[in-house]
């Protein structure tokens, strides 16, 4: 498995009318994000901008990481409305576990909804805004930050959406009155500038974000939706 790192600059916009979302997204999304984006700087490799460095952990790290990982958070699932500017001032409860045994994050009633803002197809979008009982799961690679040596502080990990292809997963949606294999195809980066990452504080904090590509309707349309969305939360 390739750990997808490298030097970017994470620009996110607040609006400021809506205090009470701002104020979530400063205590939620940002802390993360910093940690994050300090981990992305470290993977870069100055010599090459699009190389990737991979830092593999001990089995011993993964195990102890993994571990402090494992269990049940309540968060929110951050999206954009305006997809040009990437503005994440609206949110949709969320919960998902973490399992040790398999490295695996499950979403149970994953919000569908949160993709509609990249959905220009009408009837499509009454699909994802009407369906909230899919079921996401998405491996958890860890790794180190390159540069770094001795214990973390907080554990680095690639979020990677998984189903009968890494990337890729199929479910059914109802589309009016039939019901039809979706399949939603996942990215590891979005624009050249954000990537498939995640962290966790090592107490109950974590953050992580997921790209989605394109959406492939069985006997229907290809959509690309281009978007990305956010999760933040505790345990």
């Amino acid at each position: 498995m390739q750990v997808f790192c490298r030097k970017v600059v994470f620009t996110i916009y607040l609006n400021q009318k809506q205090n009470k979302k701002m104020n979530t997204l400063k205590k939620t999304i940002l802390p993360l994000m910093t940690i994050v984006m300090m981990a992305l700087v470290a993977c870069s490799n100055d010599d090459n901008e699009d190389s990737y460095i991979y830092v593999p952990l001990t089995p011993a790290e993964k195990a102890e990481q993994i571990n402090n990982m494992q269990g049940t958070y309540q968060g929110q699932c951050f999206f954009a409305p305006d997809m040009y500017y990437l503005a994440f001032t609206d949110s949709v409860k969320a919960s998902w576990t973490v399992t040790a045994s398999d490295s695996v994050i499950t979403i149970n009633n994953f919000p569908m909804k949160v993709f509609t803002p990249a959905i220009d197809n009408l009837e499509m979008k009454e699909a994802f805004s009407n369906d909230s009982l899919q079921t996401l799961k998405l491996s958890v690679y860890l790794y180190r930050p390159w540069g770094t040596s001795g214990p973390l502080t907080n554990a680095y990990f690639n979020a990677i959406p998984k189903g009968t292809e890494q990337l890729k997963v199929t479910v059914p949606m109802t589309f009016g009155s039939e019901v039809k294999n979706t399949t939603l195809q996942f990215g590891t980066s979005f624009r050249n500038a954000f990537y498939a990452e995640g962290a966790f504080d090592n107490k109950k904090a974590m953050y992580f974000y997921m790209i989605l590509e394109k959406i492939s309707v069985e006997n229907g349309p290809t959509y690309y939706a281009n978007t990305m969305i956010a999760f933040s939360g505790t345990k």
